[in-house]
């Protein structure tokens, strides 16, 4: 519990300087599946690096950046202005068929998600701010392994 504090807290600093010049940001942390079963050697890694993506930068393989290939599921932050819009999808290339997931913000505070799957299938799903997170819009279209397998990422509205 204290290492998912930590990351949080070290992924908002890593995200906040980022919001005084205005520009959209996502990081995103891929947080080991079971901690209790790691016991450090090569074969069994976990990933401590946060993949930092600016507005703009399409991502049609993820196999280039950290951590894709080690067991997971990302947890994401994202600043910007409301209206920032960043799809996530199961398949390289901005392929939706396994799975997608869209998020729109709705107002200007970061954006924090545990879980990329907490939404229902095949329509949008409003979440206004709490304390933790600011609004935003998600949809959603399922996959069994979306989570872990998210392998392109693309700024603005999906298509």
């Amino acid at each position: 519990m204290k290492i998912k504090i930590f990351l949080t807290a070290l992924s908002f600093l890593i995200c906040l300087p980022s919001l005084s010049f205005a520009k959209a940001e996502l990081s995103m942390f891929k947080e080991k599946l079971n901690w209790a079963s790691w016991d450090g050697r090569a074969g069994d890694k976990a990933c401590f690096e946060t993949i930092v993506i600016k507005e703009g930068r399409d991502v049609p393989d993820m196999g280039n950046e950290p951590c894709q290939y080690t067991e997971g599921k990302y947890s994401i932050t994202l600043s910007g202005p409301p209206g920032t819009t960043v799809t996530f999808y199961g398949l390289y290339d901005f392929k939706k068929e396994n799975g997608f997931l869209t998020i729109k913000k709705t107002d200007d505070r970061m954006l924090w998600l545990i879980d990329l799957t907490a939404f229902p299938d095949g329509q949008w799903h409003t979440s206004e701010a709490n304390n933790g997170s600011g609004a935003f819009e998600a949809f959603y279209s399922a996959s069994p392994t979306f989570e872990q397998s998210v392998f392109s990422v693309k700024w603005g509205d999906y298509q």
